[in-house]
Order: structure tokens, then sequence, then C-alpha cells
């Protein structure tokens, strides 16, 4: 794969994973519970992680996909409509919005890796879908134990 076409997509996903951190930040920032002040500021830095990985990825020009999952799924996301951001939102909703945001995330990846050519690149887009595809499955599993606690 061209060095360059390799740096646009790590340099594409860095950006993604910026907005997903100021938009749990501001999400944090609206939210009166302070339990959910705390969840969603969680979110932010679990982000800002996953920013300081593919910075790292990009200085190294090279990734690592040995610690990706793509296995793990529960596929709730795909069964809730997005929750509406307000500042009395419940615990399932908070989720619910984190849980939509690794979805769409996982989907975009995934679509990109679909309509791509490359090889090598195809290959990127698929760790980078796997790894949204962990975060979304993080968010699932928080989500069952709010959204259905009488199972438990």
């Amino acid at each position: 794969m061209d060095l360059e076409k390799y740096k646009q997509v790590i340099s594409g996903a860095i950006t993604n994973e910026i907005e997903a951190k100021e938009f749990y930040e501001k999400v944090a920032d609206r939210i009166k519970d302070n339990y959910l002040k705390e969840l969603f500021g969680t979110f932010a830095k679990e982000e800002a992680r996953h920013e300081k990985i593919l910075i790292s990825v990009l200085n190294e020009e090279k990734m690592d996909t040995s610690f990706f999952n793509f296995e793990k799924d529960f596929k709730v996301a795909e069964t809730i409509e997005m929750p509406e951001v307000n500042e009395n939102m419940d615990l399932k909703g908070a989720i619910g919005i984190a849980m939509k945001n690794e979805e769409f995330a996982m989907k975009n990846y995934m679509a990109l890796a679909e309509n791509c050519d490359d090889v090598q690149l195809k290959k990127v887009f698929q760790d980078l879908a796997a790894m949204e595809r962990d975060h979304k499955f993080k968010m699932e599993n928080s989500f069952m134990d709010v959204a259905y606690p009488e199972v438990w």
C-alpha cells in the first residue's frame, strides 16, 4: 500500500476519534446527573486513548492488529433508535447514544473496507472496524445491564 494513502486512512480515523471524544465531552457537560457526567467523561477518555493509539500507529507507519477482536458483537445497537440528547436523560439513553455512535463508526469503516480494492488498505479499514466493534460491544454490555435489569 502507498504510504501516503495509509497515512490518510489513519489520519481520518484519528479525526473520527477526536470528534467522538468531543461529542462525549459535550454530552457530559449537558447532563445533570453526576453518574452520567462521569460515565460520558469516561467515554471521552476512552476515545482520547484510541486517538493516542492511532497517533502511535501513524508515527510508527505500521499497524499491529493482533489485539483486535472480530467476533464480539451483541448486535443490540442495531435494535434501538438513537436516543435524544437532553440534560435529563437517563442511564439507558446515555449508554444508548454511546452504543449507537460506536455502531455508526464501525459501519463506516466496514463500508470503506467493502468498497476498497487495495488489499492492504482494506485490511486497515477492517481492523479499524474491529476496534469500533469492540467499543460497541462494551457499550452493549453496559446497555443490557441497565435496559434489562429484570434479567439479572
